[in-house]
This record gives C-alpha cells, sequence and structure tokens, in this order.
C-alpha cells in the first residue's frame, strides 16, 4: 500500500479539490483500494508503481484535471509504519488528552543553512 501526501490543497479555500472526486481521479490511473482522509489531501492507495514514477503520475493528473499545480510525496506503509515505530515516545505519551505528534516530510533534504538555522531555534 502506498500513501500520497499532497501539499497546499484546501486550505483557506486555495485549491480546493473535492476528496470524492480525488478518490476518482486516482482510481481513473489504476491505482486500487483508493481511500481518502477527511480534506487532508492524504490518500491511501495500492500500486506497484515507484515512489517517483506515482509522484509524476499524480502532479501530471491534477495539473490537467485542475489547472493548478500541486506538490505531491509517496511513501509506502512500511516506511511509515518504521517512522512511527522509531518515535521516541511512550504509548502514554501518545494518548494523554491534548497531546499530539506533529510529522513532516521534505520534498529535498535542507541546506546547511537550513539545518543550522533549525539547531539555533529554541522550543523552551
Amino acid at each position: 500500500m502506498k500513501i500520497s501526501l499532497l501539499r497546499g490543497i484546501n486550505v483557506s479555500g486555495q485549491k480546493k479539490i473535492i476528496m470524492k472526486d480525488l478518490k476518482a481521479l486516482y482510481e481513473s490511473l489504476g491505482f486500487e483500494n483508493v481511500v481518502t482522509y477527511i480534506q487532508s489531501g492524504n490518500i491511501i492507495f495500492k500500486s506497484n508503481q515507484s515512489e517517483d514514477a506515482l509522484i509524476s503520475l499524480i502532479e501530471k493528473a491534477i495539473a490537467n484535471k485542475y489547472g493548478f499545480d500541486v506538490p505531491v510525496q509517496v511513501r509506502d506503509t512500511k516506511a511509515l509504519n518504521s517512522i512511527i515505530n522509531a518515535l521516541p515516545f511512550s504509548e502514554l505519551d501518545l494518548v494523554s488528552e491534548g497531546t499530539r505528534v506533529m510529522l513532516t516530510f521534505l520534498a529535498s533534504l535542507p541546506t546547511a543553512e537550513h539545518i543550522e538555522n533549525l539547531n539555533e531555534l529554541s522550543l523552551s
């Protein structure tokens, strides 16, 4: 199974895509077991294609159908499960009331300058 993450859709009325329509688009691309998650732009589906091929295919299909560009990232469920299992939090931490874990994926490696800027931030 694969998960695609569409960036910048359905935010403040910008680049609006109805998930029912997005599901139909994915099915038209030959993907199976397509499931969308709320209006997030996160879609789970089955495909044997490589992640790079899927990104290109999905980005082109969205641009053709909707007339705007949407950055797409694709991960397989094994990679996501590995990430979840590597989180440095106990199960209790993750279920505590008011607790949220936010995770983001970058499309490319950050520059040394960006890493240095992040390291200088204080979260305390």
